[in-house]
C-alpha cells in the first residue's frame, strides 16, 4: 500500500512548472516527515531524501522509486527535474579518509585531516524548509565525521540547529546577524588558540575573513580560513571580489612558516576573474 501525503492547495497563479525547482506543497512537519519516512525506507539521509523529494515533486512513492531506479542502474528519466547520478554519488559518497580505527580517543589515530566545506543556503526563501535543510546538513557531517567545517550562508535558525545537534564540534561565527560564515572544529582533536574576523573594507554585503588558530592533536598548528565573497555580476561586486581574495592570499602568505593554512569557502568567483 502506498503512503498518500496530504497537499495543501497551491498559491501559484501560473500552471507552468518553474524551471529552479517545485515549491513545497507540505507544511513544515509534513516535509519533515516525508524525509523521514524516505531516508527510513532508502537507508540514507534526510539531506538527499530532500532533494530526491524536491525533485519528484514531493511525491514521496515517486521519489524513492526514483531513488531505487537510480541505484539499480535503471535508466533514467529525461524529465528535467530527475536527479543525475552524479549528484547522487556526490551527496553519497562515500568516506574520503582512511581511518586506522573508526572512532576517534586517545589510543585509537586518524590518518588523515578530514575537511569539510559547504554553502548551506541559508537564503532559501522556502522557509518551511529551512530546517529539513539544515538537518540534512547536519546527517551529513555527522556520517563524514569531519576534523572541521566550513560553512556559509549560515542564518541564526540553522546555526541554533548545528549548534545543538554537533555538541562533539565546537563553533565560530563571522557575524550573529543575518547570514554569516561558520567554522565548526571537532573538539576531541583540535584546540583552538584564537579567533580573527576581519572585516574587508569595500564590502557592501558585510562579507569577511573568519580565521581560527588551532592546534591539532597538540602537536600540528594549523590555521583555519573560510570567507563567502561579495556576490552579483556587475563591474563593482567583480572588482570587489578579487580585493578580497587578494586579502585572503595575503593572510595565508603571512602565517608563519610553521603553520598550516587551510582556506576554503564560496568565493564566487568567475572564470575571467
Amino acid at each position: 500500500m502506498s503512503t498518500v501525503l496530504k497537499r495543501h492547495p497551491s498559491t501559484s497563479s501560473s500552471s507552468e512548472d518553474d524551471d529552479d525547482g517545485v515549491d513545497c506543497p507540505l507544511s513544515g512537519a509534513e516535509a519533515l516527515a516525508a524525509c523521514k519516512q524516505f531516508a527510513s525506507v532508502t537507508n540514507t539521509d534526510t539531506g538527499l531524501a530532500m532533494m530526491m523529494l524536491q525533485n519528484n515533486e514531493w511525491d514521496l512513492e515517486r521519489a524513492i522509486n526514483a531513488y531505487q531506479g537510480l541505484t539499480n542502474d535503471k535508466p533514467k528519466s529525461k524529465n528535467r527535474n530527475q536527479t543525475s547520478e552524479s549528484d547522487l554519488k556526490r551527496i553519497k559518497s562515500k568516506e574520503s579518509t582512511t581511518l586506522t580505527e573508526s572512532k576517534y580517543d586517545k589510543t585509537k589515530v586518524k590518518a588523515r585531516f578530514k575537511l569539510l566545506s559547504w554553502n548551506i543556503d541559508g537564503l532559501d526563501e522556502q522557509e518551511n524548509t529551512i530546517e529539513i535543510r539544515t538537518r540534512g546538513v547536519i546527517d551529513v557531517i555527522k556520517r563524514e565525521e569531519p576534523d572541521a567545517v566550513f560553512l556559509q550562508e549560515v542564518i541564526p535558525i540553522a546555526f541554533d540547529l548545528i549548534r545543538n545537534l554537533l555538541p562533539e564540534y565546537d563553533s565560530y561565527t563571522g557575524n550573529t546577524q543575518g547570514y554569516f560564515v561558520v567554522i565548526l572544529t571537532r573538539r576531541e582533536l583540535l584546540k583552538v588558540q584564537n579567533i580573527e574576523i576581519i572585516k574587508y573594507p569595500g564590502t557592501n554585503m558585510e562579507r569577511n575573513l573568519l580565521i581560527v588558530h588551532t592546534m591539532y592533536k597538540n602537536s600540528i598548528e594549523i590555521d583555519l580560513m573560510t570567507s563567502h565573497h561579495e556576490s552579483g555580476t556587475e563591474e563593482i561586486a567583480s572588482k570587489e571580489r578579487i580585493e578580497q581574495l587578494k586579502l585572503c592570499f595575503k593572510h595565508m602568505l603571512d602565517s608563519p612558516s610553521h603553520r598550516i593554512v587551510l582556506f576554503g569557502g564560496d568565493l564566487n568567483i568567475r572564470e575571467k576573474e
